[in-house]
């Protein structure tokens, strides 16, 4: 008998061990950890939500369906982390025999966490531990109020980019419209502005969507607008002028192409969902996409080179974000309609293609 209660009250230890970590890990760690509470809750939040969603519905419909992730998400996680605090006092007050039966240890261990105080051990240790645990409590309603504004931040920031891009293209993000508009909004065409801006929010995506991959299956805000669709435009129009236009390139064309494919990766890791698949697209529709591209910079006066060698840098150049983009669309359910606009071919399900390695985080 004594034995057991040594095990509970090591037990006891180590289930909080495992809450402070994740609370860390969650809302306070500045760098990429996984962590099992927060990847439960994620999982169970999205597969909550899209058993709900008919593979017929359309868009506005996923929208307003897994606009519901997040608040299931972190419901989960903060009964997980309540539970978990619950169960560890649970396990050390009657580890420690300040309270004999374990269902009264058991709500002993409720009463101080919730700050009820209607049930305290009658001893000095169990005094002490009721305050510290109620402690705990507080905390966790505490980081509640802390970190769902961060994350609600992040995605509006996420999203003002997004509509401006939407705004710019009549309502259509692809990659030629957006470049269609780079060389014809102004009258003095400098295709090297307008990049730096994108750069920032890809590099934005990767701090916030890989620290919490659960940002990802938020939707836009704005109804019928896609943040993956409006990546995908974005690094099209980048990989055209890049491959086009060769050793004339806009640095900040280059840089932006390169950060936004690392982030698309690097989310598409994030979620956890498997290996990535090379969209099945045709070589015709790459082709046709790319000749819209090519003569956009073209009749701009740009200088572009050689078109077939443009063609195959360009297609060599897709490949580095393509199946992460699509990949990342397939896990949270956009359709195959967007992705089709924006030049990548997708589905609610991995493609059978090759696959392709997701990098480490």
């Amino acid at each position: 008998m004594i034995a057991l209660h040594i095990l509970a009250c090591l037990a006891g230890v180590l289930l909080l061990v495992l809450y402070f970590r994740s609370i860390v890990v969650v809302a306070l760690l500045n760098s990429k950890a996984h962590d099992v509470i927060e990847r439960s809750a994620r999982r169970g939040a999205v597969a909550i939500v899209q058993r709900f969603i008919h593979p017929s519905a359309d868009y506005a419909d996923i929208q307003r369906r897994q606009a519901w992730i997040m608040p299931i998400f972190v419901l989960l996680a903060v009964v997980t982390w309540f539970l978990l605090v619950q169960i560890a006092f649970t396990g050390i007050l009657w580890g420690l025999r300040i309270e004999p039966d374990l269902w009264r240890a058991l709500s002993a261990s409720g009463s101080a966490l919730s700050t009820l105080g209607y049930l305290t051990p009658s001893t000095l240790a169990g005094e002490y531990l009721a305050v510290f645990q109620a402690a705990i409590g507080l905390a966790v309603v505490m980081l509640l109020f802390t970190f769902v504004p961060g994350y609600q931040a992040a995605v509006q920031t996420r999203e003002r980019q997004v509509g401006w891009l939407y705004a710019r293209t009549d309502d259509e993000a692809t990659g030629d419209r957006y470049l269609d508009w780079l060389t014809t909004a102004k009258g003095d065409i400098d295709i090297s502005k307008g990049w730096e801006d994108w750069e920032d929010w890809f590099r934005g995506m990767r701090e916030t969507h890989t620290l919490s991959p659960i940002l990802s299956y938020v939707p836009s805000i704005y109804r019928g607008t896609s943040w993956i669709a409006s990546a995908a435009s974005v690094l099209d129009a980048a990989t055209a002028v890049v491959a086009c236009l060769g050793k004339n390139a806009p640095d900040e064309a280059r840089i932006c192409r390169r950060e936004g494919a690392k982030t698309m990766r690097l989310i598409a890791a994030a979620l956890d969902t498997g290996e990535p698949s090379r969209p099945s697209a045709a070589k015709h529709q790459e082709s046709e996409r790319f000749d819209s591209l090519h003569a956009i910079l073209a009749e701009a006066g740009l200088p572009v080179g050689d078109k077939a060698e443009s063609f195959r840098s360009y297609v060599a150049l897709r490949a580095e974000y393509a199946p992460f983009i699509s990949h990342i669309a397939a896990a949270t359910l956009t359709p195959m309609t967007l992705l089709d606009a924006a030049g990548l071919i997708g589905s609610r399900t991995a493609a059978t293609a090759e696959p392709a390695t997701v990098g480490a985080v």
